[in-house]
């Protein structure tokens, strides 16, 4: 699935401005702990977490022990992405609870914020069976962004664990941000939306677009036939794929990505190793995605993917 189709299945409709709206000082009914800030006005937009500040956090020490003590037994952190860190640990009472941070994702049902968790405004929602909970603060607005806790488990109280660790979270990017160690050359740090810009894809494509940012590691292009996306993640090396290997393709200057196109359609993904980390299913990867709807007769979409990339390539930190 192309990065750009995964954002139409997610139910990612154009983000609605959070800046217009008022939110209330949070409640929390009784025999429930506040811990969120019950007074003033929550804001968005803090320069504390502004997108770029945002992406030089490193994710896995915002879950630290001693937020998470405070919830029962943690285990070992594990990093899931460049803005996304777990825990599979233990409740008080032994039972199961899985903790998965997510900062500077794209909040969809960002209007129903009405609480207050560390002077942002926030929300949260609940399967219907209760084996999940999220909680979310929204630290900017127009796309709605912020920083999400998703809580599971076996516990009864998963939305009070997730409202914990949130403001734990918050409070500690506000006071005492973690920073990623600056490795030479990574794209941890680096907003995919600023790599390319609508005239360098019109002259490459023939296609006017809008730029669409669907996280702090995720851009998208969106067009009227025609749909661009970057992504920045991490994983093992697309050249030892062995469930969907992909073609083969030189791009220049020293990069070999691998071509996958969606059988039936104009659409293309392209991945490539940008840098290795050393640590297994962990490199640094980049991906491509060009869909277009109206593409002419024999048109894959891997040519447009394949243009794509040779001009973001020169626009990349030098590994």
């Amino acid at each position: 699935m192309t990065a750009v189709a995964a954002v139409v299945l997610a139910g990612c409709g154009e983000a609605v401005d959070t800046a217009k709206q008022t939110f209330p000082r949070s409640t929390v009914p009784a025999g429930q702990v506040d811990t969120g800030t019950s007074t003033g006005k929550p804001k968005t937009n803090d320069p504390a977490f502004s997108n770029e500040e945002l992406r030089k956090l490193e994710p896995c020490a915002l879950l630290s022990e001693d937020i998470l003590a405070s919830l029962g037994t943690p285990a070992e952190n594990r990093v899931q992405d460049f803005g996304s860190c777990s825990n599979y640990m233990e409740d008080k009472d032994g039972k199961e609870l899985n903790i998965t941070l997510y900062v500077g994702e794209t909040l969809n049902g960002a209007t129903d914020a009405d609480q207050n968790i560390g002077g942002l405004p926030a929300f949260e929602s609940e399967l219907d069976d209760g084996s999940a909970c999220f909680v979310s603060a929204v630290t900017s607005t127009n796309p709605n962004i912020g920083i999400r806790v998703q809580v599971g488990g076996e516990g009864e109280e998963l939305c009070a664990a997730g409202r914990t660790v949130l403001t734990g979270v918050v409070t500690m990017v506000r006071d005492d941000p973690p920073q990623r160690d600056d490795k030479r050359g990574s794209i941890a740090a680096v907003d995919p939306c600023g790599l390319l810009d609508t005239d360098q894809i019109k002259a490459t494509v023939q296609a006017e677009t809008e730029v669409s940012p669907y996280s702090l590691h995720w851009c998208n292009w969106v067009g009227d036939s025609i749909n661009v996306g970057v992504w920045f993640r991490t994983g093992y090396d697309p050249k030892d794929d062995t469930v969907e290997p992909g073609a083969a393709v030189d791009l220049g200057s020293g990069v070999t990505a691998y071509q996958t196109p969606t059988e039936g359609a104009a659409s293309c993904r392209l991945e490539w190793r940008h840098r290795s980390t050393g640590a297994d299913g962990a490199d640094e990867i980049i991906e491509v995605d060009f869909d277009n709807s109206q593409p002419p007769a024999g048109d894959n979409g891997c040519p447009g993917a394949i243009a794509l990339a040779k001009v973001l390539i020169p626009a990349l930190p030098k590994p």
